[in-house]
């Protein structure tokens, strides 16, 4: 089971695209993170302003210091967003590969049922043989229980290819 998990989720398609948009997210991240820095470390400059004007709208407001604030706030607000769409891609990353397992699970399980049914009507058709040869039943009733074993072998391994086609898909 965690084999053919761990193989669906390699090949899976969209697992591939939320980790590309995980990169990017993370690579616009830490743009922003190194914009903020820098903004910070240059926000002292907006004091060395020669226009006498520039420095009392920096005391008080609506200066270059002020807009210097937005700035790093503003870059602040799409760092905190990118974080967030960090998280969101996790989630959803989390949420892939639990639905990926449930369906591995689910036809497992399916395969397990067929099985189960698959020898259960191999015997009533063994049982139905023994009475068709003393003379009981009807030829009709025969092929009903040889098509019923062959639709059910049918779909065993028609299944049963589903699922070997999940590893055999990576190499």
């Amino acid at each position: 089971m965690a084999t053919l998990t761990q193989c669906q989720i390699e090949n899976d398609p969209d697992l591939q695209v939320i980790v590309q948009a995980k990169n990017v997210e993370a690579s616009r991240l830490e743009n922003l993170e190194a914009s903020v820095d820098y903004q910070r470390d240059r926000r002292w400059t907006t004091w060395l302003n020669p226009n006498p004007i520039g420095i009392i709208q920096n005391l008080f407001g609506g200066g270059d210091r002020q807009r210097a604030e937005i700035q790093i706030r503003t870059t602040e607000a799409q760092a905190d967003a990118s974080r967030l769409n960090l998280v969101e891609a996790d989630i959803r990353t989390e949420m892939r590969r639990q639905a990926i397992a449930d369906q591995i699970q689910a036809d497992l399980d399916q395969l397990a049922q067929l099985e189960t049914e698959l020898t259960a009507e191999q015997k009533r058709l063994q049982l139905f043989e023994i009475y068709f040869q003393r003379g009981q039943g009807s030829p009709a009733e025969y092929l009903n229980f040889q098509n019923r074993l062959a639709q059910l072998t049918a779909k065993k391994e028609n299944l049963t290819a589903k699922i070997n086609d999940i590893c055999e898909d990576e190499q």
